[in-house]
């Protein structure tokens, strides 16, 4: 069961309102917690801590200093019940090819990611075959095409390899490789749902001929229903960091588990994060309210360990908005919340969406929630 401590002055009326809306939160949830006060300085001075009152879950300091609402602290329970804490590392990453440039760009890009995480690339290739359906499907034609395809996936993993090495970087990544047969869209989603993949990387054209027409669809329905973080990587673009991260959010997603990887990516890639707050139309919350939000729930009411800045965009010309905000500052990432929420419904018809993901010359990250 959790073990939740309040820690703060006894008869402190700081420490009664955490603890009150504490209880006020696991009651919502649902969620059976065992709740300690603990006070005195000597008991304090053990968990480390900059100031009271503070709140801690499990053995980790979760808040400190401030006071949130129930409702703030239904969210931080909530993220941390669901594994939000886990650190999120992009290790094992998963790149689906259909051996185009954008493909092969993406390859090397995961190769890249993998050789700075420690981690392993497994290149991954759909085989859909044309067959009567009058006949026996597993005739000769459908093994030859199998196999085929199978060589043509370990010269291609060779070749991006040996281009690696050439380049001096990710000699000492391990690479996996498997060939599937069925439609891409089905299998590849297929693909993230395996357990232990933590990102799966694609690559897109941002052409308007037949690569976008084939790639490009596989790209856009694998981003918005997949369930690993997908990170689109458009044709030509080389992995050199992501110091500067543009994270494109609304008043919701600002208080969703997601955030906490966010950090995480920052962390591991020395980054600083513009948060840009999308505004929709009739939003009655303020711009105060989004930053309180990010401040209580993401940094546990301490400084933060990036830095970061806040802004906002109106939702009438988001695309524009984000893209020329993007380029302004030079960013190297963008992180949305997967798009197939109702949100992202709403302010990006589905040709929009299609259209930011293939033409921007930024990677993005879309986590999904």
């Amino acid at each position: 069961m959790t073990t939740i401590q309040v820690l703060g002055i006894d008869g402190s009326v700081q420490t009664r309102q955490l603890r009150a809306n504490l209880i006020e939160a696991l009651a919502s949830l649902g969620m059976k917690a065992v709740v300690e006060n603990v006070s005195g300085m000597d008991k304090l001075m053990k968990y480390r801590i900059n100031g009271i009152p503070a709140l801690v879950v499990d053995g980790t300091v979760v808040l400190q200093k401030i006071v949130p609402p129930a409702e703030d602290l239904k969210i931080l329970l909530n993220a941390f019940v669901e594994g939000a804490f886990k650190q999120f590392a992009m290790k094992n990453i998963i790149v689906p090819t259909d051996f185009s440039p954008a493909a092969k760009g993406a390859f090397q890009f995961a190769l890249d990611l993998a050789e700075l995480q420690g981690g392993k690339v497994k290149a991954v290739h759909i085989y859909h075959p044309e067959f009567d359906p009058e006949s026996n499907w597993l005739n000769n034609s459908f093994l030859d095409g199998v196999s085929f395809a199978k060589e043509r996936l370990d010269n291609f993993v060779k070749e991006e390899l040996a281009a690696a090495s050439a380049g001096n970087v990710a000699t000492e990544v391990e690479v996996e490789q498997d060939v599937i047969t069925g439609f891409a869209v089905d299998e590849i989603l297929e693909q993230s749902r395996c357990e232990g993949i933590d990102l799966m990387v694609m690559g897109s054209t941002g052409e308007r001929g037949f690569l976008e027409k084939m790639f490009g669809s596989v790209s856009t329905n694998v981003t918005q229903r997949a369930e690993c973080p997908v990170m689109l990587v458009p044709q030509g673009v080389q992995f050199h960091g992501f110091k500067h991260i543009l994270y494109a959010s609304n008043y919701e997603a600002a208080e969703r588990p997601t955030l906490h990887k966010l950090v995480d990516v920052a962390n591991a890639f020395k980054s600083d994060i513009h948060f840009v707050h999308v505004a929709e139309e009739g939003d009655s919350k303020t711009y105060q309210e989004v930053e309180s939000r990010l401040f209580n729930v993401l940094f546990n009411g301490s400084e933060p360990s990036f830095a970061f800045s806040l802004t906002k965009i109106e939702g009438n010309s988001v695309v524009d908005g984000l893209n020329d905000y993007a380029i302004k500052h030079n960013i190297d990432l963008v992180v949305m919340v997967s798009p197939h929420r109702n949100f992202w419904e709403q302010l990006f018809h589905k040709s929009v969406t299609k259209a930011m993901t293939l033409n921007t010359k930024i990677p993005i990250l879309v986590l999904h929630g």
